[in-house]
């Protein structure tokens, strides 16, 4: 059909989970409170999009590693 569009799903490359980024619009990771140092080590470690998951999961690794220190 013209004029539709077929997303193609994105890869964790941390995970290797399928998950749908809209990085073109609003995508769900925008909501997702994170520190500079974790966006930079994100950056730093991988060169695309993490999954909900790994984003959420190193968030609140980063969290807690925050109020050890």
């Amino acid at each position: 059909m013209k004029g539709l569009r077929i997303i193609e799903p994105d890869i964790c490359p941390r995970c290797g989970a399928e998950f749908n980024c809209s990085k073109s619009g609003k995508c769900w990771c925008y909501e997702v409170e994170t520190s500079v140092s974790l966006l930079e080590e994100i950056q730093n470690t991988w060169d695309k999009c993490l999954c909900p998951e790994c984003l959420n999961e190193l968030n609140e690794k980063s969290k807690t590693k925050g109020l050890s220190n």
